[in-house]
């Protein structure tokens, strides 16, 4: 996707948060529980709920309870009366397309404190329950990590989910410093393969979209390293993320041209850092960098 800006086409800003949570609903079952507390949910999603407005949407966000109810579970980072219409509109098309009751979840992950809209205008009515992220105590979850990696036990998969999400929970450390401890702790988590795997490429976002220090940004993606096989089907994601960073970057250097100059002088210092323990082609590979530029910047220097 990309916005057109004095003739350019700029890509839109990645949002990790909602990266992340869509893949925990789509690749872990356990991820529903893990967010509402309700221990009667079974099976995976379903992309077979869709409405005549949203005909290309599967509702990913959606999982059926034993009593036969239906929930569905939106993430926002912010919040207004457009966004709960558009949650509300998915509960009612899930509902007229299975005739089943619906319960409405929101996973908000924005700072707090928020104002709970729960209604656009007079005549709808929308009281979902709240999950708020900054409400959970980061703190208590990581040391709960650091026993059981000191102690060499498996984590459950409810705890491989903190290891997720410990960056947007109320924590003792800043944002960035949280998402480089939880990188160090990944290396030694022993848990499920799945399970790992899927926090392993949620980590690596959460690191390319926010870690700015390129010396950190890099060690932090080389603890989090992946195969071709694994990166291959993920790496458009990284890609956005990464570029997305870049750009919040160059914002903070000023004026328009100062971007575009920071962006590219910030690719480069990252190409040479890479090429200090890496060949060109394994930096293109994983990177999706042309090899053409990355020659050219090795032999410029």
């Amino acid at each position: 996707m990309a916005k057109e800006i004095k003739g350019k086409y700029v890509p839109v800003r990645s949002d990790a948060e909602d990266e992340i949570h869509i893949i925990c609903m789509s690749q872990l079952e356990e991820y529903p529980e893990y967010l509402t507390k309700l221990d009667d949910i079974v099976g995976g999603y379903e992309s077979r709920f869709v409405s005549e407005r949203y005909k290309n949407l599967n509702l990913d966000s959606v999982r059926q309870r034993k009593n036969g109810n239906l929930i569905n579970i939106e993430h926002h980072s912010s919040i207004d009366a457009d966004l709960m219409r558009r949650d509300y509109e998915y509960c009612i098309s899930t509902h007229a397309a299975t005739k089943r009751y619906v319960e409405p979840f929101i996973f908000y992950t924005g700072d707090l404190p928020i104002k709970e809209v729960d209604f656009a205008n007079d005549l709808m009515f929308f009281n979902p329950k709240w999950i708020k992220s900054k409400e959970r105590c980061g703190s208590i979850r990581l040391n709960n990590l650091k026993y059981k990696i000191e102690k060499q036990e498996k984590c459950s998969a409810f705890e491989i989910l903190d290891l997720i999400w410990l960056p947007k929970y109320q924590n003792d450390i800043n944002f960035v410093d949280t998402i480089l401890e939880c990188v160090k702790l990944y290396k030694h988590v022993i848990g499920d393969e799945w399970v790992l795997y899927v926090a392993k490429k949620c980590l690596r976002l959460w690191v390319g979209r926010h870690v700015e220090d390129e010396e950190q940004l890099i060690e932090a993606v080389g603890g989090l390293d992946m195969s071709a096989l694994e990166l291959r089907p993920f790496e458009e994601q990284f890609a956005n993320v990464l570029l997305a960073n870049k750009l919040d970057q160059a914002e903070k250097r000023g004026k328009e041209q100062g971007k575009e100059q920071g962006i590219e002088q910030g690719e480069e210092n990252i190409i040479l850092k890479l090429l200090k323990k890496n060949s060109p082609e394994e930096i293109s590979a994983q990177y999706d960098i042309p090899l053409e530029k990355i020659r050219k910047i090795e032999e410029s220097k």
